[in-house]
C-alpha cells in the first residue's frame, strides 16, 4: 500500500477498527456507533484502495508519456495552453472545455 501520510491521511481503515472509547454514562448508543464506524471503515478502505490503483495509473500513463518524447512535448504544451486559457478566460472557460489531466 502506498504512504497515505504524504496526503495528509494519518488514519487507516485499521486504526479506524482499533480505536476503543471509554463508556460513560448517557453515552451514544455503542452498537450504532459501531454499525457507523464499520461503514466509515468501508469506504476509508475502498478510498485508500483507489489512491493505490489511481497512483499506479498514473505512473503507467508517465511512462507510457516517457516512451514518446514528442508525444510528451505535446502534452506537456497542450497543458500549458490548457493554464494559460484558464488564467485569461477563468472560471468560464473551464465550463467550456474541462481540463485534459
Amino acid at each position: 500500500m502506498s504512504e497515505l501520510s504524504q496526503y495528509g491521511i494519518q488514519l487507516t481503515a485499521q486504526t479506524i477498527h482499533a480505536k476503543q472509547f471509554e463508556k460513560k454514562m448517557r453515552g451514544y448508543n455503542q452498537e450504532q456507533v459501531d454499525e457507523f464506524l464499520d461503514e466509515i471503515i468501508k469506504d476509508y478502505s475502498r478510498m485508500q484502495e483507489l489512491i493505490v490503483k489511481f497512483e499506479a495509473d498514473l505512473a503507467n500513463i508517465h511512462k507510457e508519456l516517457m516512451k514518446d518524447k514528442e508525444a510528451f512535448d505535446y502534452f506537456m504544451i497542450k497543458r500549458r495552453l490548457e493554464d494559460l486559457e484558464q488564467r485569461v478566460f477563468g472560471e468560464k472557460r473551464e465550463t467550456l472545455r474541462p481540463r485534459v489531466f
